[in-house]
């Protein structure tokens, strides 16, 4: 197996077949594609495996199909846009620590007004309250960064905005946390119609690949539930 594994976040020009993944460990992509041949590149936005056979890359796609979120090479908030645009949804974002970063990925793609409508920074907890309707006591008993918050972010955004699809995010970027909360502890909540996902992270790549991190994850799970509805 040639695997060449290297550190970037720049986007990577296509050469000969490519599959870009999130949420797999590159070590696991070794495993699963034993036999192949392929570079590895390593990123924030995850792992992009490139072939020199379209055999090889057809048969990995398959293997791997439950993590590539694109096999032309797109970022992430693109697959995420196009998905939105063909499923007539729509999107709106409620961010805390990420503080308008999903937002503006979003919109890097042209053409996003078809789809977002817009959304709230709420970095302060009065803002959570006021936009959002996030509970007083909801914050005093279990604090601005947990799954309870986040949670209702996600119904006050939903309540609010009144669109198909929401994203709320809040966290600790750092630097800073705690023993209970660690720094890169986040809560990243989703929902698709009634459907809705809340999941907790611990990232540990510093304060703004953590924000970044948080965005990626969200716009996957989204990803992930526009699709298996449409299933």
């Amino acid at each position: 197996m040639n695997c060449q594994v290297c550190l970037s976040e720049e986007k990577a020009e296509k050469e000969g077949y490519l599959l870009r993944i999130f949420d797999l460990d590159p070590s696991k992509i070794e495993e699963k594609l034993r036999g192949f041949s392929f570079k590895l590149k390593v990123s924030l936005s995850g792992v992009e495996v490139e072939f020199e056979s379209g055999e090889e890359w057809e048969k990995a796609k398959e293997i791997l199909r439950d993590f590539v979120y694109s096999d032309k090479g797109e970022p992430m908030e693109k697959v995420v846009g196009d998905l939105l645009r063909e499923k007539r949804l729509t999107l709106s974002t409620a961010e805390s620590c990420t503080a308008g970063l999903l937002s503006a990925r979003i919109v890097n793609v042209p053409g996003s007004s078809e789809y977002f409508l817009g959304g709230v920074v709420v970095y302060s907890n009065e803002l959570k309250k006021e936009l959002l309707g996030v509970r007083e006591e909801t914050l005093e008993r279990f604090g601005a960064v947990s799954k309870e918050t986040c949670a209702e972010m996600l119904r006050g955004l939903k309540n609010r905005f009144k669109t198909d699809c929401g994203i709320a995010i809040t966290g600790i970027a750092g630097p800073g946390g705690s023993e209970q909360k660690p720094e890169g502890l986040t809560y990243i909540g989703v929902y698709v119609r009634d459907n809705e996902v809340i999941e907790e992270r611990v990232f540990n790549m510093g304060r703004n690949p953590n924000r970044f991190l948080s965005t990626q994850v969200g716009l996957n799970i989204l990803r992930k539930m526009v699709v298996e509805e449409g299933t």
